[in-house]
């Protein structure tokens, strides 16, 4: 599995000719502002808290004691690494739209947006969990074994394209983005 993600990840960078320092770059620029970082360390406990209490509130005599007993190490983890994450690619949006003065969806927000729900769905830990929270949706059971089964690809693609939307965000942030000039 993880030589899966590593191939696919080293593919992708050298098709894109990635280069880290943008993000890193983009973040501080973003991160150094007070309000974006206030936000920022806000969305992350956001964040997380959704991700936990979306079964609690749609699986009926669930509740969080016994929700935060069935994550394993491995879940809180993940949790914590789809939460910061989401809140940074979140924030880095906010400050571009502004900066930029736009108020329209761009391909970042709606590749960004795909990405936040992979994660919601990735990061669901337990059959009984999947099965509420797609039967509240209106899916079969099906789907919850796919998903199950192949959970941790799902993760790696959320995680992926969650980098993706974040590098693209700071190719625009950093000024370097030749799409955004046009």
């Amino acid at each position: 599995m993880k030589n899966f993600v590593k191939s696919i990840t080293l593919r992708f960078q050298k098709q894109m000719k990635i280069n880290p320092n943008q993000i890193i770059r983009a973040s501080k620029q973003v991160l150094n502002e007070r309000n974006y970082f206030i936000t920022f360390i806000v969305l992350i406990f956001v964040i997380f808290a959704v991700f936990i209490l979306i079964p609690v509130f749609l699986i009926p005599e669930n509740s969080l004691f016994f929700q935060l007993t069935i994550f394993t190490i491995k879940d809180y983890v993940l949790l914590t690494i789809l939460s910061i994450l989401t809140s940074l690619l979140i924030v880095m949006q906010v400050f571009f739209y502004k900066q930029a003065k736009l108020y329209s969806l761009g391909k970042t927000a709606v590749g960004g947006g795909s990405a936040i729900v992979a994660a919601v769905f990735g990061t669901a830990s337990c059959a009984s969990c999947l099965v509420a929270v797609f039967g509240f949706l209106g899916l079969g059971i099906g789907i919850v074994l796919f998903l199950v089964k192949y959970q941790w690809i799902i993760v790696s693609i959320a995680i992926i394209l969650m980098l993706t939307s974040i590098y693209l965000t700071s190719l625009k942030i950093n000024g370097v983005c030749d799409s955004c000039k046009k």
